[in-house]
């Protein structure tokens, strides 16, 4: 028998997680399994409230933009429940995408498109070679559509994703190398984040681009002016009066959509680099080939021969199996080599004539492994006969690793490049991952020998030990290797004080081309800083460097690194426009939204008591509060549990609770899924953020059963959220009076406590209460009155459109405000009624002595009670006083914000800007149509199209219109006090 007081206390904590979850605007963004970082909060509060999910995340290598990206799609996921996503990405970090999904999304992606019966939340995760189709990236399909490095995914598809982009409600591209500096590259980007302004642009000018950027310039200009006319002839909407110029750069500036966090501003969340140059004297025959390699470099450049050059001379500086198999396919299939250069070469790769470089990686790793043989070392090979070569000569040196007395057997992973015929199912892509260098992630390898596929997405930052085996000339190359471990929740920041550090080894051979590379590569301060992937920088270090490396002997060395070393001092930031300097998302406000965050993050009544400054620490310390008050409520059956492979893995279980008193199976008060009450199936999961490791696990063994799911508890995982929403029904069924016996030790079990108390538990969630749901009935009725459905299909658009702009608005508004349950709380004393202070009235609905632990925590008891006569008779006069405390509470809030008419302001503007190209567009394409004769067409099809066209740009028209009402009625709106009511009734303390 369920005792209905617990069950409140149940369900206030469910309605607190749920209120909880919409701080900041993050809508349960920061469920996910992981720590969130300022920028992270910064760039999903960006991206979640802004006028429309269309973004690209260009931060810097290691700062997270794939867990940023589920971030975004926990949130959207949790307000829609039937959101759609199709995720795109290389086919070398699938895998590691799906373990992301697994571990810190909540969700098991799919390999195939959702089936026409589906109703809940579904997620696509593939690779291009999946796709059976182009067509498949299908804006009547998904919601959602993330592309991970757009730039490596063939034209076909890249041109396919820019087509259809402008119909995807939501989009975004994740890039480290956008590429932003390169025209076509910029066009494309452009015509993907901003389509309509494109398409607008387009038709008068062939470089669309342009035209943006000059309609950025002309409003930076005119900031400040207030003369309306100046801002029409510049063919722009005047901005409200305040606050112009980061109005005018959140609307014009073409980089409003890009967010770009630097290393550098986060210099206490990453690890500092230390490079170490390790010179060694190469053998004879190493010297001779070299020569033999750079005299067929010096006669081929000086030909009209395609050969790869800048391929040869650095395969030259890898292994002599690397250089043997190049040998073989030029001389085999170009027969570029009349003089015998390379067949003299070719002489001086036999094994016995010794390799300076595998010597030297012996060497440097008995050093690493004698100080500590657990170590994770990444050694960089390459290309695959490099990979095959280390594999097979670094065991016949090292076959066991360790100090005397503490040897134990080398275990080593490698990572191949692919061979273009490999699988295209993501399950074998999948097996073939983990047999890679699965160990090496999971930490049971302690070596990874990686070809370059491995340069690009893969998070390493178990290891802190890098070995470049030979130094690629790209500076990119070092940049996305070095930026493989120095990430966010790296090794080295978990380490022992001082040991903040990735070593960087690079092993060079003294005198020749690679020791000049890593010189210029270290004046260019690559080994101690992180660098833009995609500025001109790079790009011209780069590319002096290969034309140095090439011609050794002609090249002023010296002047080329002191040319690095002027660059390297040169602080631009090539991500610059005439107004993105006044974009309002900088780290200083990404700091203060983290400490905004820190302050208002946990909401109360809390269970459990927590003195933590991170409010996620807070947050976890309240879950963890109410899941034992399940367990002790005999909701759940909850213990811990231990991994028998790993015992210092531990983790959570939980089951349905089976009273020993019951013969049949248990018979629970709700299902959750994954769990059949039939069978005793477990739930294990993690519920603190330290207990997560790096990368998440995402399977455990209970006792002798199978491999089980690991799972984060919290917003979005399925028995999270059931749990949340189920409890939360079942409190509000509760008897509206109550009287309750608390345990000894609670902080109301006194004379001062008991008494009866009149009690209001409210919710005020900004978005939801002032932005109701919009009236649908005329779109529906338009779309019933159409003859086809190509002339219904801009009405289901349009509706699907209006309901993610409704969304969107509802996230911003909720970003200005904190939003809160109120639990508000007057003691009835001699006919008179005193308001309760926040921690008494929050103490009501805590039913045990939180101080309590183990065998001495006692629940308290209730039942239903009648109300008495002088209750009712106070009743009223109870409830203006509660009433009054909404009220005050209710212009604190406001207070919050004090610049809010500013805020509706900026954000009409930006609305209506939008709003205005949309229009634009759409009205140039019904412009084509009548000129093309459509609307009088003989052919019934063309007239049906032209309805379509005509419905698409009324529809643009409603869109705005309604989106723009919505705001204007909302200074008067919020000046009301509402509320949802959760629970309003009186508690009786004896």
């Amino acid at each position: 028998m369920s005792d209905p007081y617990i069950d409140l206390c149940l369900g206030v904590q469910a309605v607190r997680r749920r209120v909880e979850r919409e701080v900041a605007g993050l809508g349960g963004a920061t469920g996910v399994a992981a720590a969130p970082y300022p920028h992270q909060l910064a760039n999903v509060q960006r991206v979640l409230s802004d006028s429309r999910i269309r973004h690209l995340i260009a931060d810097e290598v290691g700062l997270g933009k794939t867990v940023q990206t589920l971030m975004i799609l926990n949130a959207l996921r949790l307000q829609n429940p039937r959101h759609r996503a199709l995720i795109l990405v290389p086919d070398n970090i699938a895998p590691q995408w799906l373990i992301e999904c697994q571990t810190r999304g909540h969700f098991t992606p799919l390999g195939r498109a959702p089936e026409e019966e589906e109703t809940g939340p579904h997620v696509r995760l593939a690779y291009y070679d999946q796709l059976s189709s182009v067509t498949e990236i299908d804006p009547n399909i998904y919601d959602l559509l993330v592309v991970d490095e757009l730039q490596r995914l063939q034209a076909n598809a890249r041109q396919r994703i820019t087509d259809v982009a402008a119909d995807f409600r939501q989009l975004l591209l994740l890039s480290a190398t956008p590429k932003l500096e390169d025209v076509e590259a910029f066009r494309q980007l452009l015509a993907i984040l901003e389509p309509e302004r494109m398409a607008v642009a387009t038709r008068t000018s062939d470089k669309p681009e342009a035209t943006l950027r000059a309609r950025e310039a002309a409003a930076a200009a005119l900031i400040g002016t207030g003369n309306p006319d100046s801002w029409e002839a510049a063919g722009l909407m005047m901005p409200p009066e305040r606050a112009q110029a980061p109005t005018v750069a959140m609307t014009h500036s073409i980089l409003r959509r890009v967010t770009h966090t630097n290393r550098r501003d986060y210099p206490d969340l990453l690890p500092q680099r230390v490079l170490h140059r390790i010179a060694i004297e190469p053998t004879s025959d190493e010297v001779a080939r070299q020569e033999q390699v750079w005299q067929f470099i010096g006669h081929a450049g000086r030909g009209s021969a395609a050969t790869d050059l800048a391929r040869l001379g650095q395969v030259a500086l890898r292994s002599p199996r690397a250089l043997s198999e190049r040998i073989n396919i030029l001389r085999g299939r170009d027969q570029r080599d009349p003089q015998g250069f390379l067949a003299a070469a070719a002489k001086h790769l036999e094994a016995a004539n010794g390799d300076s470089r595998i010597e030297a990686t012996i060497d440097l790793l008995v050093d690493i492994w004698n100080e500590d043989p657990d170590e994770a070392v990444l050694i960089v090979a390459e290309d695959n006969p490099t990979v095959d070569y280390l594999e097979r000569m670094i065991p016949q040196f090292l076959p066991t690793i360790g100090p005397r007395g503490k040897r134990r057997p080398l275990s080593l992973a490698v990572n191949r490049n692919r061979d273009a015929s490999a699988s295209d199912d993501l399950v074998d892509l999948f097996e073939e991952y983990d047999d890679g260098i699965g160990g090496f992630i999971a930490g049971d390898d302690q070596l990874l020998i990686a070809a370059d596929v491995a340069q690009v997405g893969l998070n390493l930052q178990h290891a802190r030990k890098l070995i470049f085996f030979s130094m690629p000339w790209s500076p990119v190359a070092v940049e996305q290797w070095i930026g493989r471990l120095d990430r966010l929740g790296s090794a080295a920041l978990a380490d022992q004080p001082g040991e903040r550090t990735i070593d960087i080894y690079a092993i060079y051979q003294r005198g020749q081309v690679d020791e000049r590379v890593v010189s210029v590569l270290d004046d260019f301060a690559i080994f101690r800083r992180s660098i833009r992937l995609d500025g001109d920088e790079i790009n011209v270090v780069g590319q002096h460097i290969v034309d140095a490396a090439l011609t050794p002997h002609t090249v002023n060395w010296q002047a080329l690194s002191q040319e690095a070393r002027n660059i390297a001092n040169d602080n631009g930031d090539a991500l610059a426009t005439p107004l993105s300097t006044a974009l309002p998302w900088t780290t200083k406000r990404a700091r203060a939204l983290a400490d905004q965050f820190d302050r208002a993050g946990a909401l109360g009544p809390l269970l459990e008591r927590s003195t933590a400054r991170r409010a996620i620490v807070r947050i976890e310390t309240g879950l963890r509060g109410w899941m034992r008050l399940i367990g002790r409520a005999n909701g759940l059956r909850l213990w811990k549990g231990k991994d028998p492979d790993e015992p210092a893995r531990t983790f959570r279980m939980l089951h349905y609770y089976r009273s020993p008193y019951a013969t049949g199976p248990a018979e629970p008060r709700f299902s959750l899924p994954g769990l059949d009450p039939r069978d005793g199936q477990r739930y294990a999961y993690l519920d603190s953020r330290r207990s997560l490791e790096s990368p998440p696990v995402p399977t455990v063994y209970l006792d002798e059963n199978s491999a089980t799911p690991l799972n984060f508890l919290d917003h979005g995982d399925p028995v999270h959220d059931t749990l949340v929403n189920e409890w939360a029904k079942i409190g509000q069924k509760v008897p509206t009076c109550l009287r309750i016996k608390l345990p000894d030790g609670h902080d109301l079990a006194s004379e001062e406590g008991r008494g009866a108390y009149l009690v209001a538990v409210l919710n005020w969630v900004p978005g939801e209460l002032y932005f109701d749901d919009f009236d649908r009935s005329h779109i529906v009725q338009l779309l019933q009155d159409s003859r086809t459905r190509q002339e219904q299909k801009p009405y289901w658009d349009a509706i699907q459109a209006m309901e993610e702009d409704l969304r969107a608005d509802r996230r911003w508004l909720n970003s200005l405000f904190t939003s809160r349950l109120d639990v508000l709380a007057a003691k009835l004393d001699r006919g008179a009624w005193t308001l309760a202070t926040p921690d008494h009235a929050e103490a009501l609905f805590i039913p045990w002595d939180v101080s309590a632990r183990g065998d001495k925590i006692v629940l308290a008891t209730g039942q239903r009670a009648p109300f008495t006569p002088d209750i009712k008779a106070a009743q009223g006069a109870g409830s203006v006083l509660l009433l009054q405390e909404h009220k005050r509470r209710h212009q604190a809030s406001l207070a919050e914000c004090p610049d809010l008419r500013q805020c509706i302001a900026s954000r009409r503007y930006l609305i209506a800007s939008e709003g205005d190209d949309l229009i634009a567009a759409r009205q140039a394409l019904l412009d084509d149509a009548t000129a093309q004769g459509m609307e009088t067409s003989e052919q019934g099809f063309a007239r049906s199209r032209f309805r379509a066209i005509r419905n698409a740009r009324d529809m643009a028209i409603l869109a705005r219109d309604v989106r723009l009402a919505r705001l204007d009625g909302l200074i008067d709106a919020l000046v009301e006090p509402r509320y949802n009511e959760y629970k309003f009734m009186v508690m009786t303390l004896d």
